[in-house]
């Protein structure tokens, strides 16, 4: 069978250490992980230096706020979890004991970047030895984006850790000795099969609870125990009780939220609410590439996005939708639009693929160059994807057939990339796919050392050509792949809340001229500052840049109607407000804008924009 096969001989003979060497190797393992702690301590010291250290962008604010008034007993929502919780109630019992302080989660996350590296060297022996567990996990510890989102208040560190100890639990269930002369089997004998199994059922749930994609895991990881037991019996027999308890211990650290979500809003709901609304932010055919782009009818901030996205759906039905409800609308909205234009999605779906391979680090809150011009830490040459992604792919298609565990990785790799595909291919959801990549990669450096040590050098053709034919994937262009207007703006809104106003609008500006996919957020405060000081010509020529496609045509018009009823030209103004309210009913704040203007010019209709209002104001309450 294949799935018997060991790695090749020359692999095995490579993994057999000799008994002084391997005495040594907790020793240089410890000596790695020290290294690691190193480098993100170094790394959170060179960030602490820089405004981004005190300041909290999106998804950290909504943890921090979220964990905050969890731990001092305030949390209250009426729907079902808009964002995975289990990161939440983490910092909220770290924040009982110590303060809510953001600076804690950095440390948390320090802890979390080390550890993962320790499952690394786990998972890389499991599969071909000390010695590639080693390098693995030397590679693991000077990943730049591993170091770098060990030090950022993010939940990252902890999905990967999550996933990383989930991928070795399932590993040690197979039982078979590692490739290798001398090699122990995978499992660890400390502890019972049935205890592993039960952990790793827990580890998958609480992972789904962290990191939504990785429900698709839960039937796969069931399949993988089946195929470990190479189906026949006794074997069999054991690894149907292994999925049971897996499924069982899954159920455990699933049921907590599951039950809160159907008490709270009467819904059975697994995960999240926002399924649907970011499939179809990172699907629908009107993106000009395959990375995440706003709509113009729910705005880019994620406090308020899914709530405008619950409302405009809302509005198509002609009734008031739960979340969940309005999350089922835009999966079959998506859907209906790839059957209509099939050919269309199917070519975005190709453009997604290769976003998953490509070396760009499409961050959707920081990106580690730009970062490096203010913490410099991280001008420090470390591998990225660009390095691993190659040596990896090249390790999975040469060697992965050679071993169950080596199948395994792969397809766990395939199936969670997969998910990247499907819904959005960004930086840091990406992280837990080198927990994949490391292994095959120090396997792949492995082979290529002892073909030219042993002068083999025919023999290295195979993976070198298989190198290069990735390495050239990963630098094929792609639409939007590069853009930094995101980075400028982002940096821009950090300095303007530190008083900074002459800085940001000098990366406004740069942020504006690149006219790129963000640059338009950019021109709003540019053509502000130009009316503010009187300047209304500049002003209007930024404006008139903003089309009434782009997704920040809403600003556009808000911006007129403050104009306009500064300048008590009211009429002017409704129409503004008015236009605002049409591309995006789910705003509260123009709408208030809108009532005060009717007050004094269209009395008549105060009334019923008050009621929308008040209608609105109900799907906020809700969160």
């Amino acid at each position: 069978m294949a799935g018997k096969r060991s790695m090749p001989q020359d692999m095995a003979t490579g993994n057999a250490a000799p008994r002084d060497w391997e005495r040594h190797t907790p020793w240089i393992l410890g000596a790695i992980l020290l290294l690691a702690l190193a480098l993100r301590l170094l790394g959170l010291w060179s960030l602490s230096g820089t405004v981004y250290f005190d300041f909290l962008l999106w998804d950290e604010r909504i943890y921090h706020e979220w964990a905050s008034r969890i731990a001092d007993g305030t949390f209250a929502s009426k729907s079902v979890y808009e964002f995975p919780p289990l990161f939440a109630y983490l910092a909220a019992a770290l924040y009982k004991l110590l303060g809510p302080d953001p600076v804690i989660l950095r440390f948390l996350n320090v802890g979390f970047g080390v550890l993962a590296c320790a499952f690394v060297y786990l998972i890389s022996k499991a599969l071909a030895g000390r010695k590639v567990g080693l390098l693995a996990a030397l590679l693991a510890c000077l990943y730049k984006p591993l170091i770098f989102y060990s030090v950022v208040p993010l939940k990252e560190m902890f999905s990967v850790c999550l996933f990383a100890l989930m991928t070795w639990l399932l590993l040690s269930l197979n039982g078979k000795p590692v490739p290798g002369k001398g090699e122990k089997p995978a499992g660890n004998g400390r502890f019972h099969p049935l205890l592993r199994a039960a952990a790793l059922g827990i580890t998958l749930g609480l992972l789904i609870n962290v990191r939504p994609n990785a429900v698709i895991l839960l039937p796969l990881i069931p399949l993988i125990l089946l195929w470990f037991s190479g189906f026949r019996v006794p074997g069999l027999k054991t690894a149907c009780l292994h999925v049971l308890i897996v499924f069982l211990g899954a159920a455990v650290a699933l049921s907590p939220f599951v039950i809160r979500n159907y008490r709270t809003a009467g819904e059975f709901t697994l995960t999240t609410s926002q399924g649907g609304f970011n499939f179809n932010l990172t699907n629908n055919l009107r993106n000009p590439d395959p990375y995440t782009w706003p709509v113009s009818f729910a705005t880019t901030s994620p406090f308020e996005q899914g709530i405008q996205y619950t409302i405009e759906a809302s509005r198509r039905v002609g009734k008031k939708l739960t979340p969940g409800d309005a999350s089922r609308y835009w999966t079959r909205v998506t859907m209906r639009e790839a059957l209509e234009q099939p050919g269309a999605y199917l070519r975005r779906l190709g453009e997604k693929t290769l976003a998953v391979l490509n070396r760009y680090e499409a961050g959707d809150h920081y990106d580690i160059g730009f970062m490096s011009d203010f913490a410099k830490f991280f001008k420090i040459p470390f591998p990225g994807f660009w390095f691993i992604m190659p040596l990896g792919m090249a390790g999975m298609v040469l060697f992965g057939r050679h071993s169950r565990n080596a199948g395994a990785l792969v397809a766990l790799a395939a199936v969670y990339a997969s998910t990247l595909v499907a819904f959005s291919m960004v930086d840091r959801y990406r992280l837990p796919l080198l927990v994949l990549l490391i292994p095959f990669a120090a396997v792949t450096l492995d082979r290529l050392y002892r073909l030219f040590r042993e002068g083999r050098h025919r023999k290295a053709a195979v993976p070198l050509a298989a190198i290069a034919v990735f390495g050239i994937t990963a630098v094929l262009p792609i639409p939007g792949a590069g853009d930094q207007t995101a980075y400028y703006n982002t940096h821009a809104v950090v300095l303007t809340t530190q008083g900074n106003h002459a800085e940001a609008l000098r990366y406004w500006k740069i942020s504006a001229d690149m006219n790129g996919r963000y640059s338009d957020f950019a021109r709003i405060p540019l053509a502000a500052n130009h009316y503010t000081r009187g300047l209304v010509g500049e002003g209007n020529r930024y404006l008139e840049q903003v089309r009434d496609s782009s997704f920040f045509a809403v600003a556009k018009y808000e911006l007129l109607g403050d104009y306009y009823l500064q300048q008590r030209q009211l009429p002017l103004a409704a129409a503004a407000y008015e236009q605002v309210l049409r591309i995006n009913s789910g705003l509260r704040i123009p709408r208030i804008k809108l009532i005060y203007v009717y007050r004094t010019i269209e009395p008549g209709k105060v009334r019923l924009e008050e009621e929308k209002l008040k209608d609105i104001n109900l799907f906020y309450d809700l969160m």
